[in-house]
């Protein structure tokens, strides 16, 4: 028997509320991603599937997570990652492939979605998905992600974690309304990664993940990992989050007049 859908979202609410209480990233240490990133845009109708060309983390003074160029000069990542800083406060961007660490200023927190805007530095660039994707039951998914390890010499793993959607929608007050996708290997870390289709189609941004039995329909709190477990994420979809990019923007453009 399914649980309501007041049930679900106060079910991930709770998991989102303990996962999101800060990754605590060391002082210091590398990425040693084995991809390496490549300052470039995707031109209309190039097809790029791996999200983790277009993935950068974030660092934090309380947590560690993902973001990824919503458009050009736009970075998107998950609000509880920056909870707590004020606008115009800079966080540590890493890429896999470069040396040395770059900043990105924080420019806007939404308030209705686990949203936020950074500005990355002049010059810095990374793959732009060219479409949004059209979301159907078992689309084949794939997301990236920047998982904390304890070593201080390493601080965290980018990973990839392949799936579907599961066709299930669901909201959650104050994170948004959003799609439940079903992805082996999703990990705290992955908070403010891309998720694509198989075309290279932007579905989406994770901001919060559990484990549940594979044999359960219901929502239930973390559960250890297992053969017996499923990973699932809960995505806020690309659309929702152009809309209130923009809306950001043109709020913070007007404010600055």
């Amino acid at each position: 028997m399914r649980r309501s859908g007041t049930a679900v979202a106060t079910a991930f609410a709770a998991l989102l509320a303990i996962l999101t209480q800060g990754h605590a990233p060391p002082a210091t240490g590398r990425d040693i991603g084995s991809l390496a990133d490549r300052s470039v845009v995707i031109a209309p109708g190039a097809l790029l599937t791996d999200p983790l060309a277009l993935h950068v983390s974030v660092i934090t003074p309380n947590a560690i997570g993902s973001a990824f160029l919503l458009e050009r000069d736009v970075l998107a990542t998950a609000a509880h990652l920056v909870r707590g800083l004020a606008p115009g406060t800079r966080v540590i961007l890493r890429r896999a492939g470069v040396a040395a660490d770059t900043e990105a200023v924080l420019t806007a927190v939404s308030r209705d979605l686990d949203l936020a805007l950074l500005r990355p530095p002049p010059g810095f660039a990374l793959p732009v998905p060219p479409a949004d994707a059209v979301v159907a039951p078992a689309l084949p998914l794939a997301a990236a992600g920047a998982v904390p390890v304890r070593d201080p010499g390493v601080l965290a793993l980018r990973r990839r974690a392949d799936g579907a959607a599961t066709g299930d929608m669901l909201r959650i007050p104050g994170v948004g309304t959003g799609l439940i996708a079903r992805l082996a290997g999703v990990a705290p870390g992955f908070s403010g990664g891309p998720v694509l289709d198989d075309r290279g189609r932007l579905v989406g941004m994770i901001v919060a993940i559990r484990r549940r039995p594979a044999s359960a329909s219901a929502f239930a709190p973390r559960q250890p990992a297992s053969a017996a477990t499923v990973e699932e994420a809960f995505v806020l979809p690309a659309a929702a989050l152009r809309a209130e990019a923009r809306r950001l923007l043109a709020t913070r453009a007007a404010s600055l007049r």
